[in-house]
């Protein structure tokens, strides 16, 4: 049956149209303007009209929700999407799969599992919560699948990508908000992207939350370093003040709302996703120095 991406157009939905075509799968990929993987059926739709909706998915056997829209519109958009994309799937009697990050979780201390009790403070961070919380109120299965900082081909917008790879594949110095010397977890945009497909493909993943697979989790320093070494770049990297954050969003829609995540650069973010494995298999990931070299390829392809 038809696996239906909604916002297949960029990011991880786009990664996880394209393939779920590379594997022969029948894919609907859905979006308002284009630009999906070739193989995949275009469908236009906007997902803030619930008829609109409905039409995407029908005759769906899977639904990944993927849709994402900037920082300044998630409070007037995001839950409307998951509203309508509930009722479709639900009057189709799909399974939805949520490409979800870490946010609901709120600041922590040690490593995050799945178990970790969810105590959001800022605001995006309650609404990410109160997302997961109205899916998994569904009437027809729901998997999430929850992913720290990706990078990858394709992950435009991604902080490790845009402040770290981007600039060394460029010969400029990394970037980071906040210090370096901070253990974070970094994914690869294939490798979260396939453990999304596999949540969509085992009735295992039903009712859960599932923290995707990423390679081992280094101190901002180490994985630019790694990046260095890749990429021939040995420049100082720079520790970017939280005032820069606040003064580049005077201009910058991308980082408004930023701040009250300080906390996931600030402390160590450290994500284990050992219960996806213990579930589903083993899942080999992407090492760092190969998703460094791709994306760099990516970025200076761009």
């Amino acid at each position: 049956m038809t696996v239906v991406v909604l916002g297949a157009g960029r990011g991880i939905g786009r990664e996880i149209a394209r393939q779920l075509v590379a594997d022969g799968r029948e894919v609907r990929a859905v979006t308002r303007s284009g630009g999906i993987p070739e193989g995949a059926q275009d469908f236009r739709a906007d997902l803030l009209d619930r008829a609109a909706t409905l039409d995407a998915v029908r005759g769906a056997s899977v639904v990944h929700l993927a849709a994402n829209v900037p920082y300044p519109s998630w409070a007037a958009m995001l839950p409307t999407m998951v509203e309508n994309t509930v009722a479709a799937a639900e009057a189709v009697g799909a399974k939805i799969v949520y490409a979800d990050n870490l946010y609901a979780y709120g600041p922590v201390t040690g490593p995050l599992t799945e178990a970790t009790p969810e105590r959001p403070i800022g605001v995006k961070e309650k609404l990410r919560s109160e997302l997961g919380k109205r899916l998994r109120q569904a009437s027809v299965p729901v998997a999430i699948g929850r992913s720290s900082d990706y990078y990858g081909p394709g992950g435009a917008g991604s902080l490790p990508g845009e402040l770290v790879v981007k600039p060394m594949a460029l010969g400029k110095a990394a970037m980071w908000f906040g210090p370096l010397d901070v253990p974070h977890t970094f994914a690869h945009l294939a490798d979260t992207a396939r453990a999304q497909i596999v949540l969509g493909d085992d009735e295992r993943a039903d009712g859960g939350v599932w923290h995707t697979p990423a390679a081992e989790t280094v101190t901002v320093r180490e994985f630019i370093a790694l990046a260095g070494r890749v990429l021939g770049n040995g420049r100082k990297p720079r520790a970017l003040p939280s005032g820069v954050i606040t003064l580049g969003a005077l201009f910058d829609k991308r980082l408004r709302g930023i701040g009250e995540l300080a906390h996931q650069r600030t402390a160590p973010w450290v994500v284990d996703h050992s219960a996806f494995e213990a579930t589903f298999g083993r899942f080999p990931v992407t090492p760092h120095e190969q998703a460094v070299a791709e994306t760099a390829r990516w970025y200076r392809s761009a």
